[in-house]
């Protein structure tokens, strides 16, 4: 997996071992490089998306996929709060500061102008950037933790790998209303795509990580599994394939990685190469199947 040297693809994480990247890769009827644009930037939200669109200058394609809205519902807050809070002087009760974020991305979950944004932007994307009978493919997101067990491994264990300055365990209680979470939001989604039907389509990716997620019970002695290849998202830890193990001397002491490194930073909690793999040949099997759309008539 590989990034681009341009600084913009690297804040974006554009990764050749990405799904988008993939799935290009694999299916032998989407041409030359030059008929794909890889347009998507990690940390984006619905607000995002026209800029999405005018870097396309344009241009019309007979398949669009998109994946966005995570951090409309505050998924990297909820990370950053709930699974590597670390311990401030200034935090009287770390678990607040991880209810308050699960809280402020359930009520943006009730908030029906962010769908009905949702919704805009698909619309807008159909009328902009969508030939005649082209398809846009809109993919739901996985559920992060495994089904819990009251007491299991993950329960007394934190994410943040320095002990001393972990402010929270990742508890059952906090991973179910994260999975709930985004249960919803998939929900969400898939009420809004069918809004836009027939060239507009849900993939359903959480089913394609059943005993895959972090907390698992058959990976009790290991249940973050951060260099794990079945476990599908990266942790802090993982060793990234475009970062690989960090310099001796840049190593977080007692870790093969550098946790400071911003790439490692961002990549938590998105799927890892092979997962990226299974996503595309989901999507690449949606497009054989739905291949052609009934034509519409014009009233």
């Amino acid at each position: 997996m590989q990034y681009s040297s341009n600084a913009f693809e690297v804040k974006c994480q554009r990764q050749s071992g990405s799904y988008p990247a993939q799935l290009f890769n694999i299916n032998p009827f989407f041409g030359d490089s030059s008929s794909f644009d890889f347009v998507a930037c990690s940390g984006d939200k619905l607000e995002d998306i026209d800029a999405q669109v005018k870097k396309l200058a344009q241009k019309k394609f007979d398949l669009i996929t998109l994946t966005i809205s995570g951090n409309d519902f505050g998924f990297g807050n909820i990370a950053g709060a709930c699974v590597y809070q670390t311990r401030s002087a200034n935090i009287t009760n770390p678990q607040k500061v991880c209810d308050s974020a699960l809280a402020t991305g359930e009520a943006h979950v009730a908030n029906r102008s962010i769908w009905d944004s949702f919704i805009q932007k698909l619309s807008l994307i159909k009328s902009t950037s969508l030939n005649e009978g082209g398809r846009i493919f809109v993919t739901g997101y996985a559920k992060f933790f495994a089904n819990t067990v009251d007491g299991d491994a993950c329960n007394s264990i934190s994410f943040f790998p320095i002990p001393q300055l972990a402010a929270l365990n990742m508890t059952v209680s906090t991973r179910r209303r994260a999975n709930a979470l985004v249960g919803a939001v998939n929900r969400g989604i898939q009420r809004s795509t069918e809004k836009g039907a027939p060239n507009v389509q849900f993939i359903d990716f959480d089913k394609l990580y059943a005993g895959r997620r972090f907390c698992e019970a058959k990976n009790s002695n290991d249940p973050i599994g951060a260099n794990n290849p079945n476990v599908f998202f990266n942790d802090l830890t993982t060793i990234l394939p475009a970062v690989g193990a960090a310099n001796s001397t840049k190593q977080t002491p007692g870790l093969k990685v550098d946790i400071t490194n911003v790439l490692q930073q961002k990549s938590v909690f998105h799927p890892k190469t092979g997962a990226h793999r299974i996503l595309a040949a989901e999507m690449n099997y949606n497009i054989l199947l739905h291949s052609t759309i009934p034509v519409i008539p014009h009233v």
